[in-house]
């Protein structure tokens, strides 16, 4: 089975829950998930970690939130290419806003730009049209972590 880092962008923590519920999920398939709330370069480039699980909202005016930041720009700095690695996003916003579910599609191009290999489209999940959002990522997990 695979070891997945989840890599966490939250600002008021429904982002965390998300991945927390993801994680457990994954680990209940077999997997060996780690929730990763200020995640560093040397975590992700791990030769040890073979799958990327990107869990972010979106801030501000389409930011990546404060905690994902910094690896977001470490990465992009240090273009660390990666195509033995997969990868997969739960992008999580409000269609009321402009750059609705932005940081998601920001973390996807870059992984595209590092070589990771996606698996699965993208799960956007809108907190507009979205009741409960644990379960939208459930069902999406359950079908992304087929393919790994």
């Amino acid at each position: 089975m695979a070891n997945i880092k989840v890599l966490v962008g939250s600002t008021y923590g429904n982002a965390k829950q998300v991945a927390d519920d993801c994680a457990e999920q994954l680990n209940g398939l077999g997997h060996n998930t780690v929730v990763l709330e200020e995640p560093e370069l040397d975590e992700v480039v791990a030769e040890e970690t073979d799958v990327l699980l990107v869990c972010t909202a979106t801030i501000g005016l389409g930011e990546i939130p404060n905690n994902l930041m910094p690896l977001y720009a470490k990465l992009k700095d240090n273009t660390p290419l990666m195509p033995e690695k997969r990868y997969g996003v739960i992008s999580l916003g409000d269609s009321g806003y402009q750059n609705f579910a932005n940081a998601g599609k920001q973390m996807d191009e870059l992984m595209q730009e590092l070589q990771v290999q996606r698996v699965g489209e993208p799960l956007v999940i809108d907190a507009c049209e979205t009741e409960d959002q644990e379960e939208a990522a459930s069902e999406w997990v359950s079908g992304w972590a087929a393919q790994l």
